[in-house]
Parts: structure tokens; C-alpha cells; sequence
């Protein structure tokens, strides 16, 4: 198990790269438009991606649709939740 724990950093998700990844997939040709077309605070977008501050759960629904990820992925995305997809039987 300990050698899992350690192996976990290195797989991390950087939240910020996510997220621009996420914004060129959709077309988007910067924060400021995404976060104008959405209604998102340019600030806010910019302070969870760089997790320093997390996302209200209140707030999950509206960026999982504008993102069009679910919700395991945004939170695996912003280091809430260690989660890499369904478990393999």
C-alpha cells in the first residue's frame, strides 16, 4: 500500500493544465471568453483551477455543464477526489 500512496503525486492531475485542455477542446479562445459566455467570475475560474480555493458544491453542476464533464472528472480535475474511471472487476 505504501508504495500506491507514494506512486499517487506523481499521477496528480495539474488543475490548471486541465482546464485550458478543456477550454481548447471546446473552442474556446481564452478564460475571458469561456468565463463570459458562461457567467463565471474570470477570478473565481482562475482561483479552483489553481486550487486555491475550492469550488462550492453548488457551483458543480453549472461547470460539469459548461466544461461537459461529469462530475467525478471535475472533481478528480480539481484534486478533490482521486478517481481514474469505473473499476475493473
Amino acid at each position: 500500500m505504501t508504495e500506491q500512496r507514494q506512486s499517487s503525486p506523481a499521477v496528480a492531475v495539474d488543475s490548471w493544465q486541465w482546464f485550458q485542455n478543456r477550454l481548447t477542446h471546446l473552442g474556446h479562445a481564452s478564460m475571458n471568453e469561456f468565463a463570459n459566455k458562461h457567467g463565471f467570475a474570470k477570478s473565481s475560474l482562475s482561483r479552483y483551477f489553481h486550487r486555491e480555493r475550492q469550488l462550492p458544491a453548488g457551483k458543480i453542476s453549472a461547470y460539469c455543464e459548461a466544461l461537459e464533464v461529469s462530475p467525478q472528472e471535475l472533481l478528480q480535475a480539481l484534486g478533490a477526489i482521486e478517481w481514474s474511471g469505473p473499476e475493473l472487476d
